[in-house]
């Protein structure tokens, strides 16, 4: 009778030390994770202030970080189309000037609008939670911050889902980062 208690609790033990094991060897969720997969795959990193890059960021590193080709390029000018699985796809048009990346635009496409309001929403949460607040000017929301090579820089944020009245539209939103001129 004792052998059987002691080798039901070698079995307990050594099942409890393989979970902890395997659970020891799972990588951990990115930060950018509970932001949900449309928005990690859209953000890639949470380094700089889109896919790892900030204003000022050389033409080069931005090709080298991209996981493709551009579809466009010139000295000036870097056009991505991206999918998303089944959820939609996305564009990014990255322009430069003489100090490096002075200019980022987005848009994804959401094949649910539903699912591009909880897109955007997470999209502004997660710009809330890592700059401030946002303001609310002419439909945007907005945020600025600062960039070592060009001072102020606003990040625009809109949902424009509303913009395609067809009967299961996209959903589509817009995601506009540039130096502050004013």
């Amino acid at each position: 009778m004792i052998s059987f208690f002691f080798k039901q609790k070698q079995i307990f033990v050594s099942f409890l030390l393989l979970v902890i094991i395997a659970g020891a060897c799972t990588p951990p969720a990115s930060k950018m994770a509970k932001y949900g997969p449309v928005f990690e795959n859209v953000m890639r990193s949470e380094n700089g202030v889109f896919r790892g890059f900030s204003l000022g960021d050389r033409m080069d590193s931005v090709q080298l970080n991209e996981p493709q080709k551009p579809i466009e390029a010139d000295s000036a000018y870097l056009y991505y189309e991206l999918k998303l699985d089944t959820t939609g796809s996305f564009n990014i048009t990255y322009n430069f000037d003489e100090n490096g990346l002075s200019e980022i635009q987005s848009d994804i496409y959401i094949t649910n609008s539903a699912t591009a309001d909880e897109v955007f929403s997470k999209f502004k949460t997660y710009f809330d939670e890592h700059f401030g607040e946002s303001q609310n000017h002419q439909g945007y929301s907005v945020w600025t911050v600062t960039s070592q090579k060009y001072g102020l820089v606003r990040i625009n944020l809109s949902d424009e889902s509303a913009d395609f009245t067809a009967d299961k539209a996209p959903g589509k939103i817009s995601l506009w980062i540039y130096p502050d001129k004013e």
